[in-house]
């Protein structure tokens, strides 16, 4: 071999190590960073291995998923991907042409070779091409037996034929026993301003397949957790109590779009279905609708022809606007205020692309009720301005179930409550496995003394968003408030365990126990929270009532002196006069805050006023409010 040949083929080898794992980089990029033509790289190669240069480039590939199969323990489709394969099933293809046996045959029969646990930084690059790294031609049954051998294969096929039907019957069983799925979160491939892009496919698959009722839906919430996890697949399914996960990959750059996908059966951490779809940007939405009819099919969903048209429906076909919409929902996420702010920028914009948007006038009223919820801005011209929103969302996109909700939480702050009532159950219609829905509508029920109703939300909420810390604080206070005392400490137990750092988790905690009247414990607790959240003024006032109905007024009576008399501190003063049983000065603060719409919450039920259920005035009070 000349020497400017083997330079040739060394920096060919270099080139396709450092671009191994894009599927992208071409024969033309290749011959424009080796600076020669493609027929001139087309002879070196086919001279020095026999091979063209596609097939050259693709046994690189394929030596360094054999490495890696070795050397660590990632399954074959994050292998695939990293050597530059679609999908795990073209890597198996090549591989089993290559080596004959599988990547998974090969990796179990160097398991059984070796004592060795391989770990990951072991992994070395390919030895340049030579004749010793050649494939290794798939092995043959020996002649001598032939016949003998074909009969002993037939009773193992028959016999297997056999297993396949129990097995499949087994399968469809269990998975529909155990129909539950995660969407983790997608890994962004593009550059960094492409992050909203590939958060957005994956709350538009996750959407879609909430809309399926049968099929248990981690919320999105709860899957971002595992963001930057190293947590193993099993872990992770454990953890979120689920049987299927979902993992995708999405790369763009610039018009063009590439979506990669894998369902995951976690108990056994095996791939049962993975595809890509490329094209260009605009056939997202194509992309998009098939992930989710496919894995509806995966799971045997019964699929009903409105479902399918749901799930086969775009929120928009311009892509711009879309992208737009994506930033607006991006913004959201941490509900800062400066971030709500922004989002109805975006959604502006998307909606001056395309006037009919739905989601986008959705995302302008979840950003307006943020502002009215939050106090970001004035309360009643925001509230307003998020229900006209909401309605514009609703006339264009009669199925839009978060338009519904943000319109059922405006009519619960209003007081409305069978209005409430009825948008809530026609958002749960739409997207019955919402996990904020199903929690929003429990509150609604507690509120108007349902409770048990209320716990069955709650918990269904919890089931599906387990991680998410407000869900189960709302849970604790419906178990609390029904007085479901045994599961109520038992998901106290589980919350000490995830949630010892979020303040507000000990106010929850210290309602347990106030209800319960070991008022030491609920201090206990409210001292945590204090601790992690000094200047929250629900933890002083919560601190005084428990200290008052410990025989211990002065905390209350200081702090009820040191409130101005207005509209911000009536709850907080009829709570502390509630602390020191003072019935008059109770009912007259909540009279004051009916007056202007402002009632504590739960007040029909919430244990705090049960010294008051017997008197005409707070009867009085309930019916003026419709509870």
């Amino acid at each position: 071999m000349l020497h400017s040949e083997l330079s040739l083929i060394e920096r060919l080898n270099q080139l396709t190590e450092e671009h191994l794992d894009d599927p992208n980089y071409s024969i033309d990029d290749l011959c424009r960073e080796l600076g020669v033509s493609r027929s001139h790289l087309y002879r070196v190669v086919k001279e020095q291995s026999g091979l063209s240069t596609s097939l050259y480039i693709r046994h690189r590939r394929l030596l360094k998923a054999r490495q890696l199969l070795e050397h660590t323990d990632w399954r074959v489709s994050e292998i695939a991907f990293r050597v530059g394969f679609d999908r795990s099933q073209t890597l198996s293809k090549y591989f089993t042409e290559a080596f004959g046996q599988s990547p998974s045959d090969y990796r179990s029969q160097q398991a059984e070779a070796s004592d060795i646990n391989p770990v990951a930084d072991n992994v070395s690059t390919p030895a340049p091409y030579s004749p010793t790294t050649e494939p290794i031609a798939p092995a043959k049954p020996a002649s001598r037996n032939r016949w003998m051998w074909l009969a002993g294969f037939g009773l193992l096929l028959l016999a297997g034929m056999g297993w396949a039907v129990v097995s499949t019957f087994q399968t469809k069983s269990n998975a529909s026993a155990q129909a539950s799925i995660a969407v983790l979160p997608f890994k962004n491939r593009g550059s960094a301003e492409t992050r909203y892009f590939s958060d957005g496919v994956m709350e538009q698959i996750h959407r879609s397949l909430s809309r399926l009722e049968s099929l248990k839906v981690i919320s999105r919430a709860s899957a971002m957790t595992y963001e930057q996890t190293t947590k193993p697949l099993p872990q992770i399914a454990r953890e979120l109590d689920v049987a299927y996960l979902l993992e995708g990959q999405v790369l763009q750059v610039g018009k063009r779009v590439k979506l990669s996908v894998e369902l995951i059966l976690a108990s056994e951490n095996r791939t049962v279905w993975s595809n890509a779809y490329e094209g260009d940007e605009q056939a997202i939405f194509d992309f998009m609708s098939q992930v989710a009819n496919q894995i509806a099919t995966e799971l045997h969903q019964k699929l009903s022809s409105t479902i399918r048209q749901q799930l086969s429906k775009s929120p928009t076909r311009n892509i711009n606007a879309y992208n737009e919409y994506l930033k607006g929902q991006y913004f959201l996420r941490d509900r800062a205020q400066e971030g709500v702010e922004g989002s109805l920028l975006s959604f502006e914009k998307a909606l001056a692309l395309d006037p009919n948007f739905a989601d986008a006038y959705a995302g302008k009223a979840m950003a307006y009720f943020l502002i009215a919820t939050e106090e970001y801005g004035p309360v009643v011209s925001n509230s307003l301005q998020a229900e006209k929103e909401a309605l514009k969302a609703i006339r264009l996109d009669d199925q839009n179930a978060q338009a519904y909700s943000i319109l059922a939480k405006l009519y619960m702050e209003q007081g409305k409550w069978e209005q409430a009532n009825t948008t809530f159950l026609i958002a749960l219609q739409y997207s019955p496995n919402d996990a904020l829905i199903n929690y929003w509508y429990s509150l609604l029920l507690r509120t108007v003394g349902q409770l048990d109703r209320a716990v069955d939300y709650s918990t269904k909420a919890l089931a599906l968003d387990p991680l998410l810390p407000v869900i189960m604080i709302g849970h604790i206070g419906n178990l609390v408030t029904a007085q479901q005392w045994a599961e109520a400490d038992r998901v106290i137990q589980e919350g000490n365990r995830l949630h010892r750092n979020v303040a507000n988790w000990y106010y929850a905690t210290s309602f347990y126990y106030l209800c319960r009247q070991q008022y030491p414990m609920a201090l206990r607790e409210l001292e945590k929270g204090r601790h992690l959240a000094p200047r929250l003024k629900a933890f002083l006032v919560r601190t005084a009532f428990v200290k008052a109905r410990m025989g211990q007024p002065q905390a209350a009576k200081a702090l009820l002196d040191s409130l101005p008399d207005n509209l911000d501190h009536n709850t907080d003063k009829a709570e502390l006069w509630a602390g020191v049983l003072d019935k008059d000065h109770c009912l007259t603060y909540l009279e004051k805050g009916a007056n202007m719409n402002r009632l504590p919450y739960y007040l029909k039920v919430t244990p705090l006023y049960a010294f008051l259920h017997d008197d005409p005035r707070f009867k009085a009070l309930l019916k003026r409010v419709g509870l």
